[in-house]
């Protein structure tokens, strides 16, 4: 898994290390428009918005412990039931990048996460994914509930941190706890 731009906070979130309790999404990308980013328009192309927010994804799901080493410790993993990316706002070259990350729910069988793409030179949102997760027994091929602690608590800890922010405007599907 290339983490290209990846950020590691140990902390579980953009607060680490803040003295303050306030909750805060993780930032799970930081970088730059690079120059082969860019299509014959000269600006970001659409492809690598989608690279970068699968950065993030993965970045966010390790920090409550899913990476290759739990997938092949114990052939459990995550499946993307669900993927809405909203394009707003043109990333130009060289402008630097942060993925901000929330989870937004989880039963711990599903994931509800959406993550934002900002230009932090100009302080502009330019885009989104909402995605929709699902924990899957690879033997079996079939969704199954997290079990093991050393997952479930950090994401639990996380989605109750995440549940104080105020949902990020555009949020779609409210409707993915049924």
């Amino acid at each position: 898994m290339n983490n290209e731009g990846a950020v590691r906070n140990e902390s579980s979130g953009a607060n680490a290390g803040d003295t303050d309790d306030a909750p805060r999404p993780y930032i799970s990308f930081r970088g730059k428009v690079e120059p082969h980013w860019l299509d014959v328009n000269r600006h970001m192309n659409v492809s690598w918005y989608d690279h970068v927010f699968d950065i993030a994804e993965s970045d966010l799901f390790d920090v409550f412990g899913i990476h290759d080493e739990y997938i092949r410790r114990t052939s459990y993993s995550f499946f993307r039931l669900e993927k809405s990316v909203r394009y707003e706002r043109e990333l130009m070259p060289d402008a630097s990048l942060e993925a901000r990350s929330v989870v937004l729910w989880t039963d711990l069988k599903r994931v509800h996460h959406f993550h934002e793409l900002w230009n932090v030179d100009q302080n502009y949102r330019a885009a989104t994914v909402e995605g929709l997760s699902i924990h899957v027994d690879l033997r079996l091929r079939k969704a199954a509930r997290i079990v093991e602690r050393d997952v479930a608590d950090p994401l639990s800890a996380l989605a109750a941190q995440h549940a104080r922010l105020q949902w990020p405007a555009g949020v779609a599907r409210r409707s993915f706890r049924k």
